[in-house]
């Protein structure tokens, strides 16, 4: 699982003091009085779009950025009719739902749900006479993308960007004031997305005779794995397999912020003697293997599993650069969305909830409806962060949102389908599992506790499969017809009475790395991060999601028109009307504060009983697993057995 580190807009006083305070270099930005005076050759009125970003605790703003330096953004638009978009997305979404699979194309979905007619050329232009230049729109229709000098940039917004210092020793870029837009054009801009780079993602994934692929003898003999064969046994692939269904005619897209060494896949795709086609498509430039940092090994190892388990599929990996930050996120969608050339997408990538960009998160979700509406099936990984989602971030982050319950994005979205994760404790078809709670000597993310309120003095830190309970998204008609009595509260999102907030996962799968008595992932390579290491064993959510886009992709392929779209309804419909598609995990807690079977900070209520780990694994649905890990054969069965209205 890979996290965004991110600053809210709505920062405490504290930062705006810091900004009103620092002294910089360079010439200052326009006043406030000068924002607001009609501007430029058109005499147009300005007005803000949003708000400025906060400046995170103990970062310090170190001047002014290059008037020179050329700076990527995109102009995020209005859709014509939001709301009708949400609800045909749910109907194509539903089972029993009229138009229940009948999916638009990108061309039909940017006709009744893009901008409004003129509203891209008028920005456009706009863009043009402060000499910024723009490409084709993206996320069918709502996004522009422009780019230019930092000086036309600061001028066309009338804003002022500025370099800070993170608490990490990385430098960013951030907007002093919020953009600026011609007040005749305010009403189809939504959002400017790239002028701060605070929101910046970063990798921890953790790297450490059957039909389906067989992997030689480097791969079989790395101590602690599973290789693909014994994971299609264990997650009943093989049936699958049986019926010459590899996933072929079907494309999955991975997005990723990093990239990864040709010469490592086509090692270890000649390991499984298969073939897939892997294919990159760049977004905004694209990235390298220099670039990418500890991103390799997630970028390397998701195109592995895909690979892997679904060999005949075709994988388009679309890479932004990480420096773009949350740009980079909504662009990546974005040509995911537009092209549509993939049925399945998949993302490892993420970050704590409470601190994604608020306008990023906005688009996040109208590009996900827009992909269940042209039936591409949206997966993400929950976290490997436990129910503490935001705790990775303890060190920018004020204690009482690092120690509270939280959950990442974009897996709380209701149109993505969030992948949970488990340990196997005993080998069989189906296995043992229990929800994946695991401090490997040496890994896991460094918790400074400080010992107050509760909390321990010093922990190493553990791996823990992400869950928990939306404070942004009431949960899904799905999702509530499931659950029905048990869901929780409606207050931490705001929904009405009756309505429960999103909860997560919906699915999991093996997340565990290896180590002595449990067994994880394989994987290979040696460019960037791997450091030459070869074979190694890994872990995380961000492995069991691509192991569940490419089931996806082989129940694609039997599918008609190979599209079933958006999966979570399915599955949940699914899983009440025939318990053989999954295997329950009823054992262990997904609580980051506690180890196994220790006391957590967190109480939740369990069959009665008070005190009890945030949150426990249960028989039926539950936030530390969700529905189970797949039994594919039958559920796949069970996926197709749901026709379109």
């Amino acid at each position: 699982m890979l996290k965004r580190g991110t600053w809210p807009a709505c920062t405490a006083s504290l930062a705006g003091a810091v900004l009103m305070g620092a002294t910089l270099t360079g010439a200052p930005g326009a006043s406030a009085g000068a924002a607001n005076r009609p501007g430029g050759a058109a005499g147009r009125v300005m007005v803000p779009v949003g708000t400025a970003p906060g400046i995170p605790p103990g970062a310090r703003i170190i001047g002014r950025e290059a008037r020179s330096a050329t700076l990527r953004i995109t102009v995020v638009l209005r859709s014509a009719h939001p709301r009708r978009l949400r609800r045909l997305a749910t109907r194509v979404s539903t089972p029993g739902s009229a138009g229940f699979r009948h999916f638009l194309t990108p061309r039909q979905v940017q006709a009744r749900f893009g901008p409004r007619h003129g509203a891209a050329a008028a920005v456009r232009a706009w863009l043009n006479r402060h000499h910024l230049s723009t490409r084709p729109t993206l996320g069918d229709g709502l996004l522009l993308p422009a780019t230019g000098p930092a000086a036309d940039v600061e001028a066309a917004f009338r804003t002022t960007i500025v370099r800070v210092r993170l608490p990490d020793g990385r430098t960013a870029l951030l907007n002093r004031r919020a953009p600026r837009v011609p007040a005749d054009l305010r009403r189809q801009v939504s959002a400017v997305i790239g002028l701060s780079t605070v929101h910046l993602p970063g990798s921890d994934l953790t790297s450490g005779s059957v039909p389906g692929t067989r992997a030689c003898r480097a791969a079989r003999t790395t101590r602690h794995v599973y290789t693909a064969a014994w994971l299609a046994r264990a997650y009943k692939f093989n049936p699958l397999y049986r019926q010459h269904d590899f996933g072929q005619h079907v494309t999955v897209a991975l997005f990723e912020l990093a990239d990864y060494a040709n010469r490592d896949i086509r090692a270890y795709t000649r390991c499984y003697r298969v073939r897939p086609s892997v294919r990159r498509v760049r977004v905004d430039g694209g990235t390298t293997v220099a670039a990418s940092g500890s991103g390799t090994l997630e970028a390397t190892a998701d195109v592995e599993v895909v690979a892997a388990m679904a060999p005949r599929a075709s994988v388009l990996v679309y890479e932004a650069p990480l420096a773009g930050g949350d740009q980079s996120i909504v662009d990546t969608y974005g040509a995911i969305a537009q092209q549509d050339r993939a049925q399945v997408v998949s993302s490892s990538w993420s970050g704590c909830e409470p601190l994604a960009g608020a306008p990023a998160v906005r688009i996040e979700a109208q590009l996900f409806q827009e992909m269940a509406l042209q039936g591409q099936s949206m997966m993400a990984a929950a976290g490997d962060s436990g129910s503490e989602g935001c705790l990775p971030d303890v060190k920018e982050v004020p204690a009482r949102l690092a120690y509270s319950l939280q959950v990442g994005n974009p897996a709380s979205q209701p149109f993505v389908t969030a992948v949970g994760g488990t340990a196997i404790t005993r080998y069989g078809s189906p296995p043992v599992q229990s929800a994946w709670d695991q401090t490997p000597a040496g890994t896991g993310f460094p918790a400074p506790f400080n010992g107050r309120h509760g909390r321990p003095g010093r922990y190493p830190g553990n791996l823990v499969g992400g869950g928990g309970i939306s404070r942004m998204w009431w949960m899904p008609s799905w999702q509530a017809a499931f659950v029905r009595g048990r869901r929780a509260s409606g207050a931490r999102c705001g929904a009405p009475g009756g309505t429960g907030c999103r909860e997560v996962p919906d699915v999991s799968a093996l997340a565990a790395i290896g180590t002595k008595g449990t067994r994880g992932y394989v994987i290979y390579g040696t460019a960037g991060a791997f450091k030459g290491r070869g074979w190694l064993t890994a872990g995380g959510t961000s492995l069991a999601t691509p192991l569940w886009a490419a089931l996806a992709a082989l129940a694609d392929w039997q599918a008609p028109g190979h599209r079933l779209g958006l999966l979570s309804p399915s599955l949940y419909r699914v899983a009440r009307s025939d318990p053989r598609a999954f295997t329950d995990v009823a054992a262990g807690n997904n609580d980051y504060l506690a180890g196994p079977g220790r006391r957590s900070q967190h109480t939740c209520r369990f069959r009665g009983r008070l005190d009890q780990p945030c949150y426990r694994a249960a028989r039926g649905y539950d936030m530390a697993t969700g529905l189970g890990t797949p039994r594919a054969g039958d559920l796949v069965t069970g996926l197709l057995r749901e026709r379109p209205s």
